[in-house]
C-alpha cells in the first residue's frame, strides 16, 4: 500500500450495465465527493494483469496503466470528504479486489446490481450498438461465450459470464469485510432514487440530505438500444475513437449534451421471454447464493412472485 492521500477511498467496481453511469452523474453533484473527469480508469485492471480485449471493435481508452497517470487523476481533491472512481471493469477481474487492497488499503466498496437477465441483454444490445458484436442473436452469442473466452477476446463478450455475481460478492465481502461494501439494486435506484442515494451518500459518510436536491428526472444516460438513423449508427460504431479525440480538445459539459442528443436516437430493445428463461435457467443456483450472501429475496430475478 503506499501513501494514499488524495487517493480514493471508494470504488464503485461495477456491474457492467447497472446503472453506473447514472450514479457516476449523481455523485459527481455532491459537494463532499471527488470524482476524476474520466469515468472508466481501469488502472487496477491495467497496471496489474492487464485488460484483454481481442474481439472486434475499438477497445476504450487504456492510458491509465501506471500509478503516476493514476494518481494524477486525483490532483484535483480539494478537501472532499470522499474520494473515489466508478469503473465496472473491476467487477470481472479474479484478482482486482487484491490489488485495489493492496493499493489502497480497506476503502469502501459500492456494487450496483440488477437482474441478471436483462443486465447481460443490456451489456449484447451495448456491444452490437459500438460495432463490438457481430452475432445478431442474443443467445447464439451467449452459446459463443466459451468459444470467445479461449481466444481470449475478455470478460466484454461475457453477457452470461458476468451475470454470475455470487462469486464477486463474496470475493468483494471477503477482502474488504462485509461492513465496508455496500450492494445496491439497480431497481431499486431507478425506482426510488432518493432513497437509494441516501443510503450510499450515508455509506460514504457524506450529507444524505443533498439526495432530496436530486429528485428532478434524472436524465438516462449510457443506453442500450437500436439507433434509430444511419448517422447514430455511425457515430455509435466509432464512439470509442470519438471519445478519445473529444476528451484532449472538447469540453466535458459538450460531450455531455453530445452523448444526450444521441442516446435519444436509441430505441429501446426488448428481451425476450424466451431468452429471458434461458438465462435465469443458467443462473438459478448463483441467485441462491446471492440472496444468501445479501439477504434479499430476489425471486422477481427468477421471474417468480415476491
Amino acid at each position: 500500500m503506499i501513501d494514499n492521500a488524495n487517493l480514493p477511498n471508494f470504488i464503485c467496481v461495477g456491474a457492467p450495465k447497472c446503472g453506473t453511469t447514472a450514479l457516476y452523474a449523481d455523485l459527481l453533484e455532491h459537494p463532499e465527493i471527488f470524482l476524476p473527469e474520466l469515468k472508466e480508469t481501469h488502472f487496477f485492471r491495467l497496471a496489474f494483469d492487464g485488460l484483454t480485449w481481442n474481439g472486434p471493435g475499438t477497445a476504450p481508452s487504456m492510458r491509465i496503466n501506471t500509478p503516476e497517470r493514476y494518481k494524477a487523476l486525483f490532483r484535483g481533491v480539494a478537501g472532499e470528504t470522499a474520494i473515489g472512481e466508478v469503473c465496472p471493469s473491476y467487477f470481472a477481474g479474479e484478482h482486482t479486489a487484491e490489488h485495489i487492497h493492496q493499493f489502497l488499503g480497506p476503502i469502501k466498496i459500492l456494487i450496483m446490481l440488477r437482474n441478471p437477465a436483462e443486465r447481460a441483454f443490456s451489456q449484447f444490445i451495448h456491444a452490437r450498438l459500438i460495432g463490438c458484436e457481430p452475432e445478431p442473436s442474443f443467445l447464439k452469442a451467449v452459446s459463443l461465450e466459451p468459444e470467445r473466452a479461449a481466444k481470449k477476446w475478455g470478460e466484454f463478450w461475457s453477457y452470461l459470464g458476468q451475470s454470475h455475481y455470487a462469486p464477486v460478492l463474496k470475493r468483494y465481502f471477503t477482502i474488504f469485510g462485509r461492513e465496508n461494501v455496500l450492494v445496491a439494486r439497480h431497481e431499486h435506484y431507478t425506482q426510488d432514487r432518493e432513497v437509494t442515494l441516501r443510503t450510499i451518500y450515508k455509506f460514504l459518510d457524506v450529507d444524505p440530505d443533498f439526495a432530496h436536491r436530486q429528485l428532478e428526472p434524472k436524465r438516462q444516460v449510457n443506453i442500450s438500444g437500436v439507433p434509430n438513423s444511419k448517422v447514430s449508427a455511425l457515430a455509435f460504431k466509432n464512439i470509442e475513437k470519438l471519445a478519445g479525440l473529444a476528451r484532449a480538445i472538447v469540453p466535458a459539459p459538450v460531450r455531455r449534451t453530445v452523448r444526450s442528443t444521441l442516446d435519444r436516437s436509441l430505441v429501446r430493445a426488448t428481451l425476450r421471454e424466451d431468452e429471458r428463461l434461458f438465462i435465469v435457467g443458467q443462473l438459478l443456483d448463483d441467485l441462491s447464493k446471492v440472496e444468501t450472501l445479501t439477504g434479499w429475496n430476489v425471486e422477481d430475478w427468477k421471474g417468480r412472485p415476491v
